[in-house]
């Protein structure tokens, strides 16, 4: 878990109304040499040069345990914008050194609703490097122990980038799953 600082245009970021639109922050990202999307993390995901990133969600823009530097960013973004800065407990930060210049005003209730009310980014995925494969989908191979399969399909970006590769198994009809990554065939030997 973490600590989510946000830019919102409401009294309290948690609450409803007073959007800032999806479309207002991908207008203000496409203004600011600064962001640059990351659509493969979700589609208001932005980049910042510093180093960090941030996100659009429900109505407003956050991000996660932000340094000084970011919190500094996000209050020119939200004066740019119109809005606040807020911290998941409601303090405001007007970017006086990473310090919250105002304390909060929310509902203790308001307060947990909102830490659980923002879904988490996506971690981004790398890419995992796959050998070439010694056969192609409907080849007999045999595995480690000696049984000759039938490949029936390969997916190499299946399984968060670790591929899979589905067979039959040819003396009982069974159908087994590997990861391309780490699969035990072998092509047959030729008589």
């Amino acid at each position: 878990m973490g600590y989510d600082i946000h830019i919102t245009r409401r009294k309290f970021w948690a609450d409803d109304g007073d959007d800032i639109t999806a479309e207002e922050w991908l207008a203000y990202v496409r203004t600011d040499s600064e962001l640059r999307l990351q659509p493969g993390n979700g589609k208001c995901f932005a980049e910042w040069s510093g180093g960090s990133w941030l996100d659009w969600s429900g109505g407003d823009i956050y991000t996660k345990n932000p340094d000084d530097a970011l919190i500094s960013k996000m209050v020119a973004i939200g004066k740019k914008l119109g809005a606040t800065v807020q911290g998941d407990d409601g303090e405001i930060y007007d970017g006086g050194g990473g310090q919250p210049s105002q304390q909060p005003k929310a509902s203790l209730g308001s307060r947990i609703a909102g830490w659980f009310s923002k879904p988490q980014p996506k971690p981004q995925q790398q890419k995992v490097e796959h050998e070439p494969l010694p056969f192609r989908v409907g080849d007999t191979v045999v595995d480690t122990w000696g049984f000759e399969q039938t490949v029936l399909s390969i997916d190499a970006n299946a399984n968060g980038g670790l591929g899979e590769i589905k067979s039959r198994r040819n003396n009982d009809g069974t159908e087994h799953s590997y990861a391309v990554i780490a699969h035990p065939f072998k092509s047959p030997t030729r008589k």
